[in-house]
C-alpha cells in the first residue's frame, strides 16, 4: 500500500493517523493536510471550494517535462500512444471540462517542447476526445483487446522503416501473431559507470562446484549469496561436498565455484534449472536425486 486519499476532520486527524500506524509493526503512514484548500494526489490535484471538490491535472514541480522526442528512432505509433497517453491521464484527473481543457493546453506547450509538430498532436488529442465522448469506444476497446491478448507476441528491436513494413508484411499474411517493437537504450552503447557485483554477492543463481584436486563437481543452486552457500557447504561435515574433500583431502576455496545461470523468477524456476544442469553434467558428488524422476515437457 503506497498512497491513499481520504477525507477526515481536521480534530481527528493526529489520532487517526496513530491509530493506522498502530495496525501493525511495518505501518508508517505519514500524511499531507491540504494548503491553500488545495491537496495533490498522484496526478491530480484536489481544490476544496466551500465542500465542494474539483480536481485538474498535475504535476510535480521537479517534472522536467521531457517525454519520448519525436524525432527519436522509434515506431510512430509509440509517439502517437505518447501524445493520447497525456489525454486520457488528464481526462482522469480533472472533473470538469474547463479544467480538462486548461490541462490539455499545457499538454500542447510540454509536446511542442518536445518537438511534436502540432498537426500531429492535435490530430490525435482530437481523435482521442472522440473516443472518449462515444458510447460505443468501451465495447470495441475490450473486442479489441481480447483479440490482441489471443494472439502470439513477436518482440523485434525496432531499426526504422524497415522494421515496420516486416511487420506489415506479417500482418497480411493472416498469422495470429502481435508485433512488438523494442526500442534500444543507450545504455546498451554506454559504458556502465556502475560498479559490477562481485560473483560472491551474488544470489538466486545455479552453480556449480570443482573440487581442485580432482574432475569431480557438485552442481546446486540457491537463493542466498553465493558466498553464504559455500560456508554452509564447508561448516556441514556430514555434506556431500564436505565429505567429498574429506576423502579427497583438499580444500576448498570460493574461486572454485563457477555460476552456470541465474534468475529473478521464483523458486521452482530456479530448481528447474538447477535439475536441467545436472542432468547435462552428471556431477559425481550429488547424492539427491529427487529431479531424476522428472520430465521437461515444453508445449508449442
Amino acid at each position: 500500500m503506497d498512497d491513499v486519499f481520504s477525507a477526515i476532520r481536521i480534530s481527528g486527524y493526529d489520532s487517526k493517523l496513530k491509530n493506522i500506524n498502530n495496525l501493525h509493526d511495518a505501518l508508517k503512514f505519514t500524511g499531507e493536510i491540504q494548503q491553500n484548500n488545495c491537496l495533490s494526489f498522484l496526478d491530480a490535484k484536489y481544490v476544496n471550494t466551500n465542500g465542494t471538490i474539483t480536481s485538474t491535472w498535475y504535476c510535480k514541480p521537479t517534472d522536467t517535462g521531457l517525454i519520448m522526442n519525436y524525432h527519436a528512432l522509434a515506431p510512430m505509433k509509440y509517439k502517437r500512444a505518447a501524445v493520447i497517453g497525456f489525454v486520457y491521464r488528464i481526462y482522469r484527473a480533472c472533473s470538469d471540462w474547463s479544467s480538462f481543457h486548461d490541462s490539455i493546453e499545457k499538454a500542447k506547450t510540454v509536446l511542442l517542447k518536445n518537438q511534436y509538430p502540432p498537426q500531429f498532436s492535435d490530430k490525435c488529442i482530437n481523435d482521442t476526445i472522440t473516443k472518449i465522448i462515444c458510447d460505443k469506444v468501451s465495447e470495441k476497446n475490450d473486442c479489441d483487446k481480447d483479440k490482441d491478448e489471443e494472439k502470439f507476441q513477436l518482440f523485434i528491436q525496432y531499426r526504422g522503416k524497415c522494421s515496420e513494413r516486416y511487420a506489415n508484411d506479417l500482418r497480411k499474411t493472416g498469422v495470429p501473431i502481435r508485433t512488438i517493437f523494442t526500442l534500444r537504450k543507450l545504455r546498451t552503447v554506454m559504458p556502465s559507470l556502475k560498479e559490477p557485483v562481485d560473483d560472491a554477492m551474488k544470489s538466486r543463481l545455479v552453480y556449480k562446484l570443482n573440487c581442485p584436486r580432482c574432475k569431480a563437481c557438485y552442481v546446486g543452486a540457491t537463493s542466498r549469496h553465493l558466498q553464504v552457500r559455500f560456508g554452509e557447504h564447508i561448516s556441514r561435515k556430514k555434506g556431500a561436498v564436505a565429505k567429498h574433500l574429506a576423502t579427497c583431502g583438499s580444500m576448498c576455496r570460493i574461486e572454485d565455484m563457477e555460476i552456470l545461470s541465474a534468475t529473478w523468477q521464483g523458486e521452482v524456476h530456479l530448481f528447474t534449472m538447477e535439475a536441467l544442469w545436472i542432468r547435462q553434467l552428471k556431477p559425481s558428488i550429488n547424492v539427491k536425486d529427487e529431479y531424476k524422476s522428472r520430465e521437461l515437457i515444453i508445449k508449442i
